[in-house]
């Protein structure tokens, strides 16, 4: 078992194997220049690249999902200008839970240009990414013959099979064959309390072909599983901080996982050969904005130096990861939006980096029936349908808890913030 002091250097383990790769160059000693601004209108889920960085896959509150294709405005290796983007809607008939790219996924090669998409009560979507065309669907059905939507999607390393995460399980399907998977139970029994209990909220594998994979829960737990053992347990993590937003393994030190919590402003590193403790942290600057359930995604570059992240107050903060002490500096630190950002992710193949931010905002106007405006000094009356009571499912995940109690005389006017999607250049020119 590794001394938890130990310092690790991220691509020990691939140092021969990626002697030829060439890794995009970051300039981290001072802010970025700004190629692109867009207004989106609409509160964005996330923003995810496709594999060689030529489109975005966006899905957003309006239950429209977006492909942006990046145009290059010049092949003059001359020539500075700024690339654009070209964008395609597809309107979708449920809100969208998760989105999640083919992994060689390229507009260069159609056959592969498609991605999968969650919709909330029905099956799975493979949809063609030039046209919006669906190539095929895969259904998860619950005890009541009712359709499941995933709240998290992942495709193994091979590309051949993707995991569904949901209520206390996993299914398993196979590209190649539409319709029922293969479902993996996290838990013994109902009744039991071992296992992995609650909505599977991140799923994400191992890059070093082990088949591991490690899966998170909005029940504040972090299991890991393998291909080949189905749904057992093999480890679990302790002194996880709260409900799982996202889960991330360095790109070229395979033992190290990264995660990110409702609630919490910082981001925790374990070392899967020792779980039981949280090994390192990334804190950034400390936020004016009250911790909230939006889900916030944060990325590492593909050299695995750099990770970037967004927080509540619009600043990107990019931290140095090569190599992890018990507690990790900020590198840098920039206002980027005037919301907070939902997504931050690096471009595969250029040092840019992609932000998103926006949203949603609840002003509750009283009635002339509620307690507060009759002078009454009794409680609240709550109500819970009976349908979110049983689901325990937050709102698409986009950070509004669909449990949560509704005061009754009080009527809720939604707004939208600073929606916007800008794309950074982190070049050395």
């Amino acid at each position: 078992m590794a001394d938890s002091a130990q310092t690790f250097h991220a691509g020990e383990h691939y140092s021969n194997q990626d002697a030829t790769v060439q890794y995009p160059t970051y300039n981290i000693s001072r802010p970025p220049s700004q190629v692109l601004d867009i207004e989106l209108g609409p509160c964005c889920r996330s923003a995810k690249w496709c594999s060689d960085g030529e489109a975005i896959l966006t899905g957003n509150e309006d239950r429209f999902l977006d492909v942006y294709s990046v145009d290059e405005q010049s092949d003059s290796p001359d020539d500075n200008q700024s690339p654009s983007l070209s964008k395609r809607s597809f309107r979708q008939g449920s809100p969208i839970y998760e989105t999640a790219w083919y992994p060689y996924a390229t507009p260069r090669n159609p056959s592969t240009y498609c991605f999968l998409a969650s919709l909330r009560d029905t099956p799975i979507r493979l949809v063609d990414a030039t046209d919006g065309r669906l190539r095929a669907s895969y259904k998860i059905v619950d005890h009541r013959e009712r359709f499941v939507a995933p709240h998290s999607i992942a495709f193994n390393l091979t590309a051949q099979k993707f995991y569904c995460g949901f209520l206390d399980a996993i299914e398993v399907f196979d590209l190649s064959v539409p319709g029922e998977g293969t479902r993996l139970h996290t838990i013994p029994s109902k009744k039991s309390r071992d296992g992995l209990r609650g909505i599977i909220s991140s799923l994400v594998f191992c890059p070093d072909h082990s088949g591991l994979f490690a899966a998170g829960t909005f029940s504040s737990s972090i299991g890991m599983l393998s291909e080949d053992t189905g749904g057992q347990i093999l480890m679990y993590l302790d002194d996880v901080k709260g409900p799982v937003s996202q889960l991330l393994f360095h790109p070229t030190n395979p033992r190290l996982l990264f995660a990110r919590f409702r609630h919490e402003q910082s981001l925790y590193v374990w070392d899967v050969r020792n779980t039981s403790q949280c090994y390192s942290s990334l804190k950034g600057p400390i936020t004016s904005s009250q911790p909230s359930n939006q889900r916030r995604y944060f990325d590492i570059d593909s050299s695995g130096r750099w990770l970037v992240d967004g927080d509540q107050d619009g600043n990107i903060n990019i931290y140095k990861v090569d190599t992890l002490q018990s507690e990790n500096k900020l590198v840098l630190s920039f206002r980027a939006h005037e919301d907070a950002i939902s997504t931050a992710v690096f471009r595969p193949t250029e040092a840019m980096v992609l932000s998103v931010s926006g949203s949603r905002r609840f002003d509750v106007e009283k009635t002339g029936n509620s307690p507060e405006a009759s002078g009454d000094d009794g409680g609240n009356i709550i109500e819970i349908s009976d349908d979110e009571e049983e689901d325990g499912a937050t709102d698409s995940d986009s950070g509004v808890d669909r449990r949560a109690p509704r005061t009754v005389g009080a009527r809720s006017k939604v707004t939208i913030g600073d929606s916007r999607m800008k794309l950074w250049q982190l070049s050395m020119e």
